[in-house]
Protein backbone atom coordinates (compact mmCIF):
# COMPACT_ATOMS: atom_id res chain seq x y z
CA UNK A 1 0.00 0.00 0.00
CA UNK A 2 1.36 3.21 -0.65
CA UNK A 3 -0.21 5.40 2.27
CA UNK A 4 2.10 6.92 4.94
CA UNK A 5 1.46 4.17 7.51
CA UNK A 6 4.91 3.56 9.32
CA UNK A 7 4.09 2.58 12.54
CA UNK A 8 3.94 -1.72 11.79
CA UNK A 9 4.26 -4.05 9.17
CA UNK A 10 0.57 -3.70 8.11
CA UNK A 11 -2.18 -1.07 7.30
CA UNK A 12 -5.56 -0.59 7.65
CA UNK A 13 -5.62 -0.41 3.88
CA UNK A 14 -4.25 -3.57 4.04
CA UNK A 15 -5.87 -5.46 6.47
CA UNK A 16 -9.11 -4.54 5.15
CA UNK A 17 -8.46 -6.13 1.75
CA UNK A 18 -7.14 -9.30 4.09
CA UNK A 19 -10.42 -9.89 5.52
CA UNK A 20 -11.92 -9.15 2.30
CA UNK A 21 -10.43 -12.21 0.56
CA UNK A 22 -10.85 -14.37 3.41
CA UNK A 23 -14.32 -13.92 2.90
CA UNK A 24 -14.73 -14.39 -0.51
CA UNK A 25 -12.51 -17.20 0.12
CA UNK A 26 -15.17 -18.89 2.51
CA UNK A 27 -11.93 -19.24 4.09
CA UNK A 28 -12.27 -20.86 8.08
CA UNK A 29 -10.11 -17.98 10.74
CA UNK A 30 -8.05 -20.11 13.32
CA UNK A 31 -9.74 -19.46 16.82
CA UNK A 32 -7.54 -17.13 18.97
CA UNK A 33 -6.10 -16.33 16.01
CA UNK A 34 -4.37 -12.81 14.07
CA UNK A 35 -8.21 -11.37 13.85
CA UNK A 36 -8.83 -12.21 17.66
CA UNK A 37 -6.11 -10.67 18.89
CA UNK A 38 -6.81 -7.60 17.13
CA UNK A 39 -10.09 -6.99 18.26
CA UNK A 40 -9.70 -5.67 21.72
CA UNK A 41 -11.46 -7.49 24.38
CA UNK A 42 -13.44 -4.81 26.38
CA UNK A 43 -13.64 -2.50 23.86
CA UNK A 44 -17.61 -2.52 24.18
CA UNK A 45 -19.94 -3.43 26.56
CA UNK A 46 -21.84 -6.96 25.61
CA UNK A 47 -24.67 -5.09 25.35
CA UNK A 48 -24.06 -3.36 22.35
CA UNK A 49 -24.67 -6.55 20.09
CA UNK A 50 -27.92 -7.73 20.17
CA UNK A 51 -28.26 -11.54 21.34
CA UNK A 52 -28.27 -13.99 18.54
CA UNK A 53 -31.62 -14.68 16.90
CA UNK A 54 -33.08 -18.27 16.49
CA UNK A 55 -31.09 -18.49 12.86
CA UNK A 56 -28.05 -18.80 14.11
CA UNK A 57 -28.52 -22.65 15.64
CA UNK A 58 -28.27 -24.23 12.46
CA UNK A 59 -25.62 -22.31 11.49
CA UNK A 60 -23.28 -24.97 10.04
CA UNK A 61 -19.52 -22.98 10.84
CA UNK A 62 -17.49 -20.87 9.61
CA UNK A 63 -15.74 -22.90 6.44
CA UNK A 64 -19.74 -22.60 5.19
CA UNK A 65 -20.85 -18.86 6.37
CA UNK A 66 -21.47 -16.06 3.76
CA UNK A 67 -22.11 -12.46 4.75
CA UNK A 68 -25.77 -11.61 5.02
CA UNK A 69 -26.96 -8.22 3.84
CA UNK A 70 -27.16 -5.95 5.73
CA UNK A 71 -30.23 -4.79 4.97
CA UNK A 72 -31.54 -8.16 6.06
CA UNK A 73 -30.44 -8.59 8.79
CA UNK A 74 -31.70 -5.25 10.18
CA UNK A 75 -35.01 -5.93 9.03
CA UNK A 76 -35.51 -8.92 11.06
CA UNK A 77 -34.92 -7.06 14.08
CA UNK A 78 -37.49 -5.41 16.09
CA UNK A 79 -37.80 -1.20 16.05
CA UNK A 80 -36.70 -1.65 19.75
CA UNK A 81 -33.84 -3.97 19.38
CA UNK A 82 -32.31 -1.57 16.64
CA UNK A 83 -33.42 1.33 19.20
CA UNK A 84 -31.45 -0.30 22.17
CA UNK A 85 -28.57 -1.22 19.54
CA UNK A 86 -27.99 2.68 18.67
CA UNK A 87 -28.22 3.41 21.85
CA UNK A 88 -25.29 1.44 23.14
CA UNK A 89 -23.39 2.44 20.31
CA UNK A 90 -24.41 5.94 20.92
CA UNK A 91 -23.12 5.14 25.07
CA UNK A 92 -19.77 3.57 23.38
CA UNK A 93 -18.65 6.09 20.82
CA UNK A 94 -19.00 10.16 21.45
CA UNK A 95 -18.43 10.49 17.70
CA UNK A 96 -21.64 8.13 16.95
CA UNK A 97 -23.70 9.78 19.28
CA UNK A 98 -22.90 13.11 17.79
CA UNK A 99 -23.72 11.81 14.19
CA UNK A 100 -27.21 10.37 15.60
CA UNK A 101 -27.95 13.73 17.23
CA UNK A 102 -27.05 15.44 13.69
CA UNK A 103 -29.11 13.34 11.42
CA UNK A 104 -32.25 12.85 13.67
CA UNK A 105 -32.73 14.70 16.05
CA UNK A 106 -35.16 17.87 15.76
CA UNK A 107 -34.71 21.77 17.46
CA UNK A 108 -34.06 25.50 16.16
CA UNK A 109 -31.67 25.96 13.64
CA UNK A 110 -29.31 27.37 15.87
CA UNK A 111 -28.63 24.25 17.94
CA UNK A 112 -28.54 22.26 14.51
CA UNK A 113 -25.28 24.42 14.35
CA UNK A 114 -24.47 23.64 17.33
CA UNK A 115 -24.19 20.28 16.83
CA UNK A 116 -22.39 20.33 13.75
CA UNK A 117 -19.56 21.99 15.18
CA UNK A 118 -20.04 19.69 17.69
CA UNK A 119 -19.67 16.58 15.60
CA UNK A 120 -16.84 18.18 13.32
CA UNK A 121 -14.68 19.19 16.11
CA UNK A 122 -15.49 15.86 17.53
CA UNK A 123 -14.20 13.62 14.52
CA UNK A 124 -10.86 16.06 14.17
CA UNK A 125 -10.01 15.46 18.23
CA UNK A 126 -10.61 12.12 17.83
CA UNK A 127 -7.70 11.88 15.36
CA UNK A 128 -5.33 14.20 16.43
CA UNK A 129 -2.47 13.45 18.37
CA UNK A 130 -1.99 14.65 22.19
CA UNK A 131 -0.48 18.04 20.92
CA UNK A 132 -4.09 18.41 19.14
CA UNK A 133 -2.26 17.84 15.38
CA UNK A 134 -3.80 15.51 12.75
CA UNK A 135 -1.45 14.01 10.84
CA UNK A 136 -1.26 13.68 7.30
CA UNK A 137 -2.30 9.66 7.46
CA UNK A 138 -5.51 10.98 9.84
CA UNK A 139 -6.70 13.93 7.85
CA UNK A 140 -9.03 11.66 5.70
CA UNK A 141 -11.18 10.73 8.92
CA UNK A 142 -10.75 13.69 10.46
CA UNK A 143 -12.98 15.50 7.74
CA UNK A 144 -15.50 13.22 8.14
CA UNK A 145 -17.68 15.05 10.72
CA UNK A 146 -17.03 17.98 8.14
CA UNK A 147 -18.60 15.79 5.37
CA UNK A 148 -21.49 14.54 6.95
CA UNK A 149 -22.73 18.15 7.82
CA UNK A 150 -22.52 19.02 4.13
CA UNK A 151 -24.69 15.83 3.29
CA UNK A 152 -26.84 17.23 5.85
CA UNK A 153 -26.97 20.83 4.56
CA UNK A 154 -27.73 18.78 1.10
CA UNK A 155 -30.49 17.47 2.69
CA UNK A 156 -31.77 20.86 4.27
CA UNK A 157 -31.26 22.82 0.67
CA UNK A 158 -33.51 20.23 -0.87
CA UNK A 159 -36.28 20.85 1.76
CA UNK A 160 -35.99 24.36 0.56
CA UNK A 161 -34.53 25.78 3.43
CA UNK A 162 -31.74 27.98 1.47
CA UNK A 163 -30.35 30.15 4.38
CA UNK A 164 -29.74 27.10 7.14
CA UNK A 165 -28.08 24.90 4.46
CA UNK A 166 -25.89 28.59 3.85
CA UNK A 167 -25.20 28.64 7.83
CA UNK A 168 -24.20 24.66 7.85
CA UNK A 169 -22.29 24.77 4.53
CA UNK A 170 -20.02 28.20 6.06
CA UNK A 171 -19.66 26.42 9.16
CA UNK A 172 -17.62 23.31 7.68
CA UNK A 173 -15.34 25.99 5.82
CA UNK A 174 -14.81 27.60 9.25
CA UNK A 175 -14.07 24.31 10.82
CA UNK A 176 -11.94 23.30 8.27
CA UNK A 177 -9.91 26.87 7.99
CA UNK A 178 -9.13 26.28 11.57
CA UNK A 179 -7.88 22.59 11.12
CA UNK A 180 -5.76 23.86 8.74
CA UNK A 181 -3.62 26.01 10.91
CA UNK A 182 -3.33 22.51 13.45
CA UNK A 183 -2.67 19.85 10.31
CA UNK A 184 -0.49 18.34 7.64
CA UNK A 185 -2.71 19.09 4.66
CA UNK A 186 -0.26 17.55 2.26
CA UNK A 187 -2.98 16.09 0.36
CA UNK A 188 -5.40 18.50 0.23
CA UNK A 189 -7.82 16.67 2.49
CA UNK A 190 -8.86 19.56 4.66
CA UNK A 191 -8.57 22.46 1.48
CA UNK A 192 -10.78 19.78 -0.43
CA UNK A 193 -13.81 19.98 2.12
CA UNK A 194 -13.03 24.15 1.69
CA UNK A 195 -13.59 24.00 -1.36
CA UNK A 196 -16.53 21.67 -1.52
CA UNK A 197 -18.34 23.77 0.79
CA UNK A 198 -18.12 26.47 -1.46
CA UNK A 199 -19.35 24.54 -4.40
CA UNK A 200 -22.23 23.98 -2.45
CA UNK A 201 -22.70 27.65 -1.83
CA UNK A 202 -22.53 27.96 -5.15
CA UNK A 203 -25.28 25.31 -5.92
CA UNK A 204 -27.56 27.81 -3.12
CA UNK A 205 -26.89 30.74 -5.10
CA UNK A 206 -28.06 28.36 -8.27
CA UNK A 207 -31.09 27.43 -7.01
CA UNK A 208 -34.32 27.77 -8.79
CA UNK A 209 -37.21 29.41 -6.85
CA UNK A 210 -34.83 32.15 -4.83
CA UNK A 211 -37.26 34.72 -3.44
CA UNK A 212 -35.86 38.43 -3.34
CA UNK A 213 -35.63 38.42 0.40
CA UNK A 214 -33.56 35.34 0.17
CA UNK A 215 -31.27 36.48 -1.97
CA UNK A 216 -30.79 39.69 -0.61
CA UNK A 217 -29.94 37.76 2.88
CA UNK A 218 -27.84 35.54 1.07
CA UNK A 219 -25.70 38.11 -0.67
CA UNK A 220 -25.15 40.21 2.95
CA UNK A 221 -24.10 36.76 4.53
CA UNK A 222 -21.88 36.50 1.53
CA UNK A 223 -20.13 39.96 1.78
CA UNK A 224 -20.27 40.21 5.52
CA UNK A 225 -18.26 36.46 5.37
CA UNK A 226 -15.96 37.83 2.88
CA UNK A 227 -14.89 40.71 5.03
CA UNK A 228 -13.93 38.44 8.04
CA UNK A 229 -10.61 38.41 9.45
CA UNK A 230 -10.06 34.61 9.02
CA UNK A 231 -9.63 35.01 5.06
CA UNK A 232 -6.59 37.56 5.45
CA UNK A 233 -4.42 34.95 4.86
CA UNK A 234 -6.69 33.23 2.23
CA UNK A 235 -7.59 35.76 -0.49
CA UNK A 236 -8.64 33.35 -2.52
CA UNK A 237 -11.63 32.31 -0.85
CA UNK A 238 -12.33 35.46 -0.20
CA UNK A 239 -12.14 36.22 -3.79
CA UNK A 240 -14.26 33.20 -4.34
CA UNK A 241 -16.89 34.66 -1.91
CA UNK A 242 -17.18 37.71 -3.61
CA UNK A 243 -17.29 36.46 -6.79
CA UNK A 244 -20.04 34.45 -5.58
CA UNK A 245 -21.79 37.55 -4.39
CA UNK A 246 -21.56 39.38 -7.63
CA UNK A 247 -24.09 36.62 -9.50
CA UNK A 248 -26.24 37.80 -6.76
CA UNK A 249 -26.15 41.49 -7.02
CA UNK A 250 -28.97 42.30 -9.44
CA UNK A 251 -30.11 46.10 -8.04
CA UNK A 252 -27.87 49.05 -8.19
CA UNK A 253 -28.12 49.43 -4.67
CA UNK A 254 -26.36 45.80 -4.00
CA UNK A 255 -23.98 46.40 -6.84
CA UNK A 256 -23.19 49.95 -5.25
CA UNK A 257 -22.20 47.87 -2.19
CA UNK A 258 -20.45 45.31 -3.85
CA UNK A 259 -18.22 47.86 -5.64
CA UNK A 260 -17.58 50.12 -2.29
CA UNK A 261 -15.98 46.45 -0.38
CA UNK A 262 -13.99 45.70 -3.25
CA UNK A 263 -12.44 49.33 -3.41
CA UNK A 264 -11.90 48.58 0.40
CA UNK A 265 -10.16 45.54 -0.21
CA UNK A 266 -7.54 46.78 -2.99
CA UNK A 267 -6.94 49.26 -0.77
CA UNK A 268 -5.83 47.08 2.20
CA UNK A 269 -4.16 44.19 -0.03
CA UNK A 270 -1.26 47.09 -1.30
CA UNK A 271 -0.17 47.19 2.26
CA UNK A 272 -1.17 43.93 3.73
CA UNK A 273 -0.52 41.31 0.64
CA UNK A 274 2.23 39.99 -1.81
CA UNK A 275 0.10 39.49 -4.94
CA UNK A 276 -0.93 43.32 -5.45
CA UNK A 277 -1.38 43.10 -8.91
CA UNK A 278 -2.72 39.45 -8.70
CA UNK A 279 -5.25 40.33 -6.37
CA UNK A 280 -5.86 43.96 -8.11
CA UNK A 281 -6.60 41.73 -11.18
CA UNK A 282 -9.05 39.50 -9.33
CA UNK A 283 -11.09 42.37 -8.37
CA UNK A 284 -11.66 43.68 -11.51
CA UNK A 285 -12.40 40.87 -12.74
CA UNK A 286 -15.67 40.47 -10.32
CA UNK A 287 -16.51 43.70 -11.82
CA UNK A 288 -16.10 42.73 -15.41
CA UNK A 289 -18.53 39.68 -14.85
CA UNK A 290 -20.95 41.93 -13.13
CA UNK A 291 -20.75 44.46 -15.66
CA UNK A 292 -20.93 42.05 -18.62
CA UNK A 293 -24.11 40.49 -16.71
CA UNK A 294 -25.87 43.79 -15.91
CA UNK A 295 -24.79 45.70 -18.26
CA UNK A 296 -23.97 44.17 -21.85
CA UNK A 297 -21.21 43.43 -23.94
CA UNK A 298 -20.54 47.18 -25.00
CA UNK A 299 -19.95 48.39 -21.10
CA UNK A 300 -17.61 45.13 -20.77
CA UNK A 301 -15.72 45.46 -23.67
CA UNK A 302 -15.24 49.13 -23.13
CA UNK A 303 -13.85 47.83 -19.31
CA UNK A 304 -11.06 45.56 -20.85
CA UNK A 305 -9.93 47.99 -22.71
CA UNK A 306 -9.60 50.60 -19.49
CA UNK A 307 -7.66 47.60 -17.66
CA UNK A 308 -4.93 46.13 -20.65
CA UNK A 309 -2.42 46.61 -17.43
CA UNK A 310 -4.03 42.98 -16.43
CA UNK A 311 -2.83 40.05 -18.37
CA UNK A 312 -5.93 38.66 -17.89
CA UNK A 313 -8.19 41.46 -20.01
CA UNK A 314 -5.26 41.91 -22.30
CA UNK A 315 -5.39 38.39 -23.45
CA UNK A 316 -9.36 39.22 -23.54
CA UNK A 317 -8.56 42.14 -25.80
CA UNK A 318 -6.10 40.10 -28.05
CA UNK A 319 -8.57 36.97 -28.45
CA UNK A 320 -11.40 39.79 -29.22
CA UNK A 321 -9.25 41.01 -31.84
CA UNK A 322 -8.13 37.81 -33.44
CA UNK A 323 -11.92 36.61 -33.42
CA UNK A 324 -12.58 39.92 -35.47
CA UNK A 325 -9.52 39.60 -37.74
CA UNK A 326 -7.80 43.06 -36.94
CA UNK A 327 -4.31 41.35 -37.16
CA UNK A 328 -2.43 44.93 -36.83
CA UNK A 329 -4.56 45.05 -33.60
CA UNK A 330 -3.06 41.63 -32.20
CA UNK A 331 0.17 43.19 -32.92
CA UNK A 332 -0.19 45.96 -31.14
CA UNK A 333 -1.36 44.56 -28.23
CA UNK A 334 0.80 41.42 -27.88
CA UNK A 335 3.95 44.19 -28.65
CA UNK A 336 2.70 46.20 -25.57
CA UNK A 337 2.45 42.61 -23.48
CA UNK A 338 5.39 41.77 -23.85
CA UNK A 339 6.92 45.23 -22.82
CA UNK A 340 4.52 45.28 -20.41
CA UNK A 341 5.40 42.00 -18.79
CA UNK A 342 9.22 41.84 -19.63
CA UNK A 343 10.12 40.05 -16.25
CA UNK A 344 7.80 37.41 -16.47
CA UNK A 345 8.74 34.89 -19.65
CA UNK A 346 5.28 32.94 -19.54
CA UNK A 347 3.40 36.36 -20.52
CA UNK A 348 5.82 37.30 -22.97
CA UNK A 349 5.78 33.55 -24.24
CA UNK A 350 2.12 34.19 -24.46
CA UNK A 351 2.07 37.46 -25.70
CA UNK A 352 4.45 36.40 -28.35
CA UNK A 353 2.75 33.39 -29.48
CA UNK A 354 -0.65 35.76 -30.21
CA UNK A 355 2.01 38.49 -32.66
CA UNK A 356 3.19 35.17 -33.99
CA UNK A 357 -0.13 33.65 -35.17
CA UNK A 358 -1.34 37.20 -36.36
CA UNK A 359 2.26 37.76 -38.19
CA UNK A 360 1.35 34.55 -40.12
CA UNK A 361 -2.76 35.07 -40.72
CA UNK A 362 -1.56 38.85 -41.48
CA UNK A 363 1.35 37.90 -44.60
CA UNK A 364 3.63 39.00 -42.81
CA UNK A 365 6.52 36.71 -43.43
CA UNK A 366 9.44 37.80 -42.52
CA UNK A 367 8.79 39.19 -38.91
CA UNK A 368 6.77 35.40 -38.25
CA UNK A 369 10.04 34.10 -39.71
CA UNK A 370 11.96 36.22 -36.29
CA UNK A 371 9.56 35.08 -34.04
CA UNK A 372 9.96 31.26 -35.00
CA UNK A 373 13.78 31.66 -35.16
CA UNK A 374 13.59 33.26 -31.21
CA UNK A 375 11.02 30.38 -30.32
CA UNK A 376 13.67 27.64 -31.94
CA UNK A 377 16.79 29.05 -30.10
CA UNK A 378 14.34 28.80 -27.23
CA UNK A 379 13.88 25.53 -27.93
CA UNK A 380 10.88 24.87 -29.77
CA UNK A 381 11.28 22.08 -32.55
CA UNK A 382 7.48 22.84 -33.64
CA UNK A 383 8.39 26.39 -34.53
CA UNK A 384 11.29 24.99 -36.81
CA UNK A 385 9.39 22.96 -38.58
CA UNK A 386 6.46 26.06 -38.98
CA UNK A 387 9.59 27.59 -40.29
CA UNK A 388 10.97 25.31 -42.44
CA UNK A 389 7.56 25.48 -44.04
CA UNK A 390 8.05 29.11 -44.77
CA UNK A 391 10.86 28.54 -47.76
CA UNK A 392 11.53 26.40 -50.75
CA UNK A 393 14.13 23.27 -50.51
CA UNK A 394 16.12 25.34 -52.53
CA UNK A 395 16.75 28.04 -49.92
CA UNK A 396 16.32 26.13 -47.01
CA UNK A 397 19.38 24.45 -47.53
CA UNK A 398 21.16 28.08 -46.94
CA UNK A 399 19.05 28.40 -44.21
CA UNK A 400 19.05 25.70 -41.49
CA UNK A 401 23.27 25.61 -41.00
CA UNK A 402 22.75 29.05 -39.57
CA UNK A 403 20.68 27.86 -36.85
CA UNK A 404 22.14 24.80 -36.25
CA UNK A 405 25.29 27.33 -35.76
CA UNK A 406 23.35 29.50 -33.03
CA UNK A 407 22.08 26.63 -31.21
CA UNK A 408 26.03 25.35 -31.21
CA UNK A 409 26.84 28.70 -29.73
CA UNK A 410 24.32 28.28 -27.09
CA UNK A 411 24.90 24.98 -25.70
CA UNK A 412 21.48 24.74 -24.15
CA UNK A 413 22.03 21.51 -21.57
CA UNK A 414 18.56 20.23 -21.17
CA UNK A 415 16.89 21.41 -24.41
CA UNK A 416 16.62 19.02 -27.36
CA UNK A 417 15.58 20.93 -30.12
CA UNK A 418 19.43 21.15 -31.53
CA UNK A 419 19.93 17.09 -31.74
CA UNK A 420 16.21 17.07 -33.81
CA UNK A 421 17.29 19.31 -35.97
CA UNK A 422 20.58 17.85 -36.64
CA UNK A 423 18.33 14.02 -36.92
CA UNK A 424 15.35 16.24 -39.25
CA UNK A 425 18.05 17.25 -41.59
CA UNK A 426 20.11 13.94 -41.62
CA UNK A 427 23.28 15.71 -40.31
CA UNK A 428 24.66 12.05 -38.85
CA UNK A 429 28.27 13.93 -38.32
CA UNK A 430 26.90 16.52 -36.37
CA UNK A 431 24.89 14.62 -34.13
CA UNK A 432 27.68 12.27 -33.49
CA UNK A 433 29.95 15.54 -32.42
CA UNK A 434 27.29 16.70 -30.14
CA UNK A 435 26.83 13.28 -28.13
CA UNK A 436 30.21 13.31 -28.06
CA UNK A 437 30.28 16.49 -26.38
CA UNK A 438 27.40 14.84 -23.81
CA UNK A 439 28.45 11.47 -23.38
CA UNK A 440 25.13 10.72 -21.49
CA UNK A 441 22.72 10.69 -24.47
CA UNK A 442 24.58 8.07 -26.12
CA UNK A 443 21.50 5.99 -24.97
CA UNK A 444 19.12 8.53 -26.35
CA UNK A 445 20.66 8.70 -30.24
CA UNK A 446 22.52 5.22 -30.89
CA UNK A 447 20.33 3.98 -33.22
CA UNK A 448 20.72 7.24 -35.17
CA UNK A 449 24.63 6.93 -35.27
CA UNK A 450 24.56 3.13 -35.97
CA UNK A 451 25.91 1.41 -38.37
CA UNK A 452 28.06 4.95 -39.82
CA UNK A 453 29.83 5.35 -36.57
CA UNK A 454 29.27 1.91 -34.88
CA UNK A 455 32.99 2.13 -33.21
CA UNK A 456 32.56 5.60 -31.96
CA UNK A 457 29.25 5.04 -30.21
CA UNK A 458 30.84 2.01 -28.34
CA UNK A 459 33.31 4.14 -27.42
CA UNK A 460 31.10 6.80 -25.97
CA UNK A 461 29.37 3.83 -24.17
CA UNK A 462 32.62 2.95 -22.89
CA UNK A 463 33.10 6.14 -21.11
CA UNK A 464 29.57 6.38 -19.81
CA UNK A 465 29.85 2.99 -18.02
CA UNK A 466 32.67 3.98 -16.53
CA UNK A 467 31.57 6.79 -15.17
CA UNK A 468 28.51 5.59 -14.25
CA UNK A 469 30.51 2.80 -12.00
CA UNK A 470 32.39 5.29 -10.71
CA UNK A 471 29.20 6.92 -9.05
CA UNK A 472 27.06 3.93 -8.42
CA UNK A 473 27.36 3.53 -4.63
CA UNK A 474 24.31 0.54 -4.49
CA UNK A 475 22.43 -2.25 -6.06
CA UNK A 476 19.96 0.02 -7.74
CA UNK A 477 22.97 2.00 -8.74
CA UNK A 478 24.80 -1.29 -10.05
CA UNK A 479 21.44 -2.64 -12.08
CA UNK A 480 21.69 1.19 -14.10
CA UNK A 481 25.81 0.43 -15.46
CA UNK A 482 24.21 -3.14 -16.23
CA UNK A 483 21.00 -1.92 -18.50
CA UNK A 484 23.59 0.28 -19.80
CA UNK A 485 26.38 -3.01 -20.94
CA UNK A 486 23.08 -4.29 -22.18
CA UNK A 487 21.94 -1.21 -24.07
CA UNK A 488 25.78 -1.72 -25.81
CA UNK A 489 25.18 -5.02 -26.97
CA UNK A 490 22.09 -4.55 -28.42
CA UNK A 491 23.78 -2.12 -31.00
CA UNK A 492 26.11 -4.99 -31.70
CA UNK A 493 29.22 -4.48 -29.58
CA UNK A 494 28.67 -8.17 -27.61
CA UNK A 495 32.92 -8.37 -27.58
CA UNK A 496 32.96 -4.59 -26.22
CA UNK A 497 30.89 -5.10 -23.89
CA UNK A 498 32.24 -8.02 -22.42
CA UNK A 499 35.52 -6.74 -22.21
CA UNK A 500 33.68 -4.11 -19.92
CA UNK A 501 32.24 -6.19 -18.04
CA UNK A 502 35.36 -8.33 -17.10
CA UNK A 503 37.31 -4.70 -16.73
CA UNK A 504 34.51 -3.85 -13.87
CA UNK A 505 34.44 -7.26 -12.06
CA UNK A 506 38.38 -6.60 -11.86
CA UNK A 507 38.31 -3.33 -10.73
CA UNK A 508 35.36 -3.55 -7.72
CA UNK A 509 36.10 -7.02 -6.49
CA UNK A 510 34.76 -5.87 -2.99
CA UNK A 511 31.82 -5.18 -4.12
CA UNK A 512 29.65 -8.19 -4.22
CA UNK A 513 26.28 -6.54 -5.25
CA UNK A 514 27.65 -5.30 -7.96
CA UNK A 515 29.54 -8.76 -9.29
CA UNK A 516 26.32 -10.39 -8.82
CA UNK A 517 24.88 -7.74 -10.67
CA UNK A 518 27.21 -8.05 -13.45
CA UNK A 519 26.88 -11.78 -13.24
CA UNK A 520 23.24 -11.67 -14.83
CA UNK A 521 24.67 -9.32 -17.88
Amino acid sequence: CDCPYDRGEYCKHQAAVFFALRDIKGAKAPEGGERARMAPESTAPESVFPAAGPESAGDSGPETRRTPDLEAILSKRTKEELVQFLLNLAAWDEEIRRRIQLVFEEGDDKEEIARAVDLIRACVENHADRQGFVRYGDTFEAVRGAEMVLEKARNVLERKKSLQALALGLCVAHEMMRLLSRADDSGDVVGGVVEESFSFIVEIVGTEGLTPAEKESVFQTLLKEAANKRYNNWSDWRLELLEISATLAETPAFRKKLEKYLDTLTKKEKVDFWGEKYFAEKVQLIRYRMILQYEGQEKAREFIDQNLEYPAFRKMAVEGALAGKDYEEVIRLSREGEKEDEVHAGLVRQWKEYRYKACRLAGKLEEARQIALEFILEGSFEHYRELKQTYNAGEWTAVYPRIIAMLETQRRRYSDVHPRILIEEGEKQKLLEYVQARPWTVEIYDERLVPEFREEVWDLYAEYIKEKAASARDRQGYREVCAIIRKLKKTGGEERAAEIKEKLLGRYTNRPAFKDELSKV
